[in-house]
């Protein structure tokens, strides 16, 4: 870290212990920075568990750890599997604020990267696009956006801990209620115009169009991503974050005909042809029917011969164990919902 940084200073170092009224956490290195602050690996003194701490300033423009802990807190009523947990949350005055969270592995773009040709086996893109999908439905059950889909937010869990079949969803500075605030919980109006909330290279053509995004556009920005790891590459990967229009015109371009036809080469094309209509189809209100996509995806793994057991890419010697859709079945409880909707923390203004 930079000692020009004016954030250097107040955020922790190596070697610091950063005590909570629980527990005392000992920093073990820096995992990655942002505007918002740092991501830490910490050790908890009591147990030497290796743990995760998300930290922001205490004078950070924008705080986005309240939004992580309402997230969080909804992902943890509704038994969401794909959520770190917040374990401890504290603050040190005059500094920064800290979230101490369940230590995951690595993300989906450095585990594609690992790959010979840069793409993942059939059989493992199927597997983490149905997981994927299913983080990115319960965060709209919670009534949240994510807003920047992309394979650097997404990771699997540590081997040590067994929890390398599952995929969590990481990172809301981006995330927006869409739910209204009155009693009936409507969907927030859309804005005129919004400012463009991010990665290019997988935001939606709304996104990119200065347009506010609603659940369809998280589910568009998921098709891209899975494009990308299933065959390695995308039209516009050449591009720069910048270029948003050029950005924009190529995913107008790959709606229809010979574009189509390459843009899925590779690809399951009937299914994720099918995937992407459907998502084209949806208005800003609508809701999306999550029933149909995953029916697409398993239609694709039959097609392909994708085994439920059969391993991941990442883990080639074990057989799948990951959460499935019957899993997430099990989930939908009408209880838990309304739970949610009572509960004054995820609710609040």
């Amino acid at each position: 870290m930079s000692t020009e940084d004016p954030k250097a200073d107040k955020l922790p170092t190596p070697g610091e212990v950063i005590q909570s009224k629980r527990n005392n956490y000992e920093v073990v290195k820096m995992m990655g920075k942002g505007g918002f602050g740092a991501v830490y690996q910490v050790k908890r003194q009591k147990g030497d568990d290796l743990l995760a701490m998300k930290c922001e300033t205490c004078d950070v423009k924008k705080a986005v750890l309240s939004m992580d802990c309402k997230v969080l807190r909804g992902a943890l009523i509704i038994q969401s599997p794909h959520f770190c947990a917040v374990q401890d949350r504290g603050k040190v005055e005059g500094r920064f604020r800290f979230l101490i969270m369940k230590l995951v592995g690595k993300n989906l773009w450095d585990l594609r990267y690992e790959r010979e040709n840069y793409y993942y086996s059939m059989n493992t893109a199927l597997k983490a696009a149905e997981q994927t999908l299913m983080s990115i439905e319960d965060l709209h059950r919670i009534g949240y956006l994510h807003r920047d889909i992309k394979p650097g937010n997404f990771a699997i869990g540590r081997p040590e801990t067994k929890e390398n079949h599952i995929i969590f969803m990481l990172d809301f500075g981006l995330s927006r209620k869409y739910i209204g605030d009155n009693v009936n919980k409507d969907i927030r109006m859309p804005r005129s115009s919004a400012p463009f909330r991010g990665t290019t290279r997988y935001a939606s053509i709304n996104c990119l169009s200065n347009k506010d995004q609603s659940r369809k556009d998280d589910i568009e920005a998921w098709l891209y991503m899975v494009v990308e790891w299933t065959t390695g590459l995308l039209p516009w990967r050449k591009l720069k974050s910048a270029d948003k229009e050029e950005v924009l015109k190529w995913k107008e371009l790959v709606r229809n005909g010979e574009d189509l036809e390459e843009f899925f080469e590779g690809c399951p094309k009937r299914e994720f042809t099918t995937i992407m209509q459907y998502v084209d189809s949806l208005q800003y209100q609508s809701i999306p029917d999550y029933n149909y996509v995953y029916y697409c995806l398993q239609h694709a793994m039959k097609a392909h011969n994708c085994g439920p057991h059969d391993p991941l890419d990442w883990d080639p010697e074990n057989k799948y164990r990951g959460p499935t859709k019957t899993d997430r079945d099990k989930r939908m409880d009408a209880k838990l919902d309304a739970k949610l909707k009572d509960d004054p923390e995820i609710n609040e203004k």
